[in-house]
């Protein structure tokens, strides 16, 4: 009886959620982002000394087709989108986004088991969408925004740091993505891809941003399907997490994010 109640409650999150992943370094199961084991936030283990509650960060992002051609894009009143010269007016051009760390957690089955809830606000007139992030004393890991153009990040290795954050530290993981995350304008496929990532720390930078000069270390990453590869450099701060994503897409496009400023409760601090 124990063994089909198992069976039966793996069946209802096969069909519930689209990912699953493992930790190679572990060999724990993660769905849909979900550590499990001794790395998921757990309350003992949850920390926000970086991603603190209801802080906003904004970043602001260029995009280069495969061409090279930078360019913007724009949200219609049916909420689809497409892409627009970075030199041409037109409403609700979006140049910028927020992250918006929540005060809830999402929840899953089991209680004990959650990420801490997020927002990304790319159109202000439609904000109700939320994700999660996970950071404890083990890693840092967070879902990329996925709304319009940004959806093809979900092809791209996951801003992810593993602890100890030393350089030549490697760490790999896996994602099963569903057809549903292609688009015409960069890929589409039938049924699922499993991605294969492969992150390393390769060294440290000073970069310069809106909020001053970062010390931060430097993430490469990739992710190997059946459709293609990706990859992401990313620059982790110890102060203030990821600060800059550098994507190469699945389509050769390149995608640029570099945060603009922070803000936590009650004051403003950049």
């Amino acid at each position: 009886m124990r063994k089909l109640t198992l069976c039966v409650i793996v069946l209802f999150l096969s069909l519930y959620i689209s990912a699953q992943v493992k930790d190679d370094d572990t060999n724990l199961l993660i769905i849909d982002g979900y550590l499990y084991g001794n790395i998921i936030e757990k309350p003992e283990a949850e920390r926000h000394n970086i991603y603190k509650r209801e802080c906003i960060i904004t970043y602001s992002y260029k995009y280069f087709d495969k061409n090279g051609k930078e360019l913007f894009f724009y949200i219609n009143k049916d909420q689809s989108w497409d892409f627009i010269n970075v030199n041409q007016t037109k409403d609700n051009v979006i140049k910028d986004f927020q992250l918006k760390i929540l005060s809830d957690n999402m929840n899953f089955t089991d209680p004990t088991y959650y990420q801490t809830g997020i927002s990304y606000i790319v159109n202000k007139e439609n904000v109700n969408n939320k994700t999660g992030l996970i950071e404890n004393e083990k890693n840092i890991w967070l879902h990329p925004p996925r709304e319009y153009l940004f959806q093809i990040l979900e092809l791209n290795p996951y801003p992810y740091i593993k602890f100890p954050i030393e350089i030549g530290h490697t760490w790999s993981w896996k994602l099963r993505v569903g057809e549903g995350w292609g688009d015409k304008r960069w890929k589409q496929w039938k049924g699922v891809a499993e991605f294969n990532y492969k992150y390393s720390i390769v060294g440290k930078k000073t970069i310069k941003t809106n909020i001053g000069n970062l010390d931060c270390f430097i993430v490469e990453s990739e992710a190997i399907s059946k459709i293609g590869k990706t990859e992401l450099i990313s620059f982790f701060n110890r102060e203030y997490g990821f600060v800059r994503f550098e994507y190469t897409n699945i389509d050769n496009s390149k995608l640029e994010i570099v945060i603009k400023g922070v803000m936590l409760p009650m004051f403003k601090v950049f």
